[in-house]
């Protein structure tokens, strides 16, 4: 009996053992800074997880909605605890949350939940974060501004597509906003206004940004761009209005506006309708697409050219037979100049001038021979024309001494004159005197 109780002493006391032994878990939760911040600042969120012996995993660590203010949890934020709280040693991690509100007022941080992992226990520990509460306050100088902006420096351009801007009814315009601003997060910049205008189209496109960080995984600054298409809907002129940005210059204390000018452009009515409508699903997208427009000279010069063609193949026959009676008439006529009077009479004229008996009498002949004014065969006799009645005689000369030499004469192409004088008659016949 006596042995009985020991034994069941001894389990009581290595089961209350061990029941001091079981792990503990603990969430804390605190705001950096305690009081109200600046609106557009960041302010810190900082839990920590806490355990008596360790953790056989990381801890979950959710994110969590908070209206009119961003929430991100930063991948560098992770801190490693060790600490003594009452005589009993934790250990543990620490997450910090960066919320920036983005207007003025009291921000209510919802308990949120996070599962433990605690080394010593064959199951997680789910816990939740205590609520608290965020008031965020305006500086001097900001109670109007529509968008309060904070940031140390912000730029911004504007640019649109096509830059020439010549457009036709049914064409497109893209209007293309980018803003930078240093040491801010991309969702942290407010949108532009690009609200609709009479007589085009919107279709604005999902706004897209960019973090622009150092090597070191810090972040510069971020970037948004905002895209608007504009589809004309009718010829005139129009203006795409100018923008003005505001914006906290933190490091001055004061409001600042970048203004981007308006952008003015016509737009002529189409002289064709477009063989296929643009979808307005890629439109709203903001999708790169082309217009096929039917253009009425192109159509006529194609007409034209089958036309020809066509023409072409039917009458190559003809056109065939035609360019050979062509060629045998041209050929023809060159033969008939190069063997007619003219072409002889140069042939004489050049004889002449080089005073050789023996190129001048064969050269004579054989302008004789073509000419109409002869009889053939020709002979020097037969000339009457006093102005080469000298060389008539020098030919003859030349026969009875061989050494003679042509005389130096400029002949002059009169006889076809002479010759067509003699045929030509009165236009009206002579009047009857009697």
């Amino acid at each position: 009996m006596i042995l009985r109780l020991l034994a069941m002493l001894f389990v009581c006391c290595v089961t209350a053992a061990h029941a001091d032994d079981a792990p503990r878990t603990m969430l804390r939760a605190h705001l950096e800074p305690s009081g109200p911040v600046v609106a557009g600042s960041a302010a810190s969120l900082v839990v920590d997880a806490l355990t008596t012996t360790w953790f056989t995993e990381a801890p979950d660590w959710p994110l969590f909605d908070l209206h009119d203010a961003f929430v991100t949890l930063p991948d560098t934020s992770g801190q490693n605890l060790s600490e003594t709280i009452d005589g009993v040693r934790w250990f543990g991690v620490s997450r910090t949350y960066r919320i920036v509100p983005r207007t003025a007022g009291a921000f209510d941080v919802p308990s949120f939940r996070i599962t433990l992992h605690p080394g010593g226990s064959d199951t997680p520990v789910t816990l939740d974060t205590p609520p608290l509460r965020l008031t965020a306050t305006l500086p001097p100088g900001a109670e109007n501004m529509a968008t309060f902006f904070p940031t140390p420096g912000l730029a911004a351009t504007q640019r649109i597509e096509p830059a020439d801007a010549r457009l036709e009814v049914g064409g497109t315009v893209t209007r293309i906003i980018t803003q930078r601003a240093e040491s801010t997060e991309p969702m942290q910049i407010p949108p532009v206004a690009l609200g609709e205008i009479d007589g085009l189209r919107r279709y604005p496109k999902n706004p897209a940004t960019r973090t622009i960080a150092d090597g070191r995984g810090g972040l510069v600054a971020g970037e948004r761009t905002d895209t608007v298409t504009y589809v004309v809907n009718r010829r005139g002129r129009y203006t795409l209005p100018p923008v003005d940005i505001e914006w906290w210059n933190t490091a001055t204390k004061q409001r600042e506006v970048i203004h981007l000018p308006a952008i003015a452009f016509n737009a002529r009515a189409a002289r064709d309708k477009p063989l296929w409508a643009i979808p307005a699903d890629a439109l709203s997208g903001a999708a790169r697409h082309t217009v096929i427009f039917l253009n009425t000279r192109d159509i006529v010069a194609t007409c034209i050219v089958i036309a020809c063609l066509v023409a072409a193949v039917g009458f190559y026959p003809r056109v065939r037979d035609g360019l050979a009676r062509l060629m045998r008439w041209l050929s023809t006529q060159r033969a008939r100049y190069t063997q007619g009077e003219l072409a002889a009479w140069r042939e004489l004229r050049k004889a002449v001038g080089t005073g050789a008996m023996r190129r001048v009498v064969p050269a004579l002949y054989r302008w004789m021979d073509a000419s109409a004014r002869y009889a053939h065969p020709a002979r020097v006799a037969m000339i009457d024309d006093p102005s080469l009645k000298p060389l008539a005689d020098a030919v003859q000369h030349h026969y009875a001494q061989p050494e003679t030499t042509a005389p130096r004469m400029r002949l002059r192409y009169r006889w076809l004159w002479t010759r067509g004088r003699k045929h030509r008659r009165a236009a009206l016949p002579p009047l009857n005197e009697t």
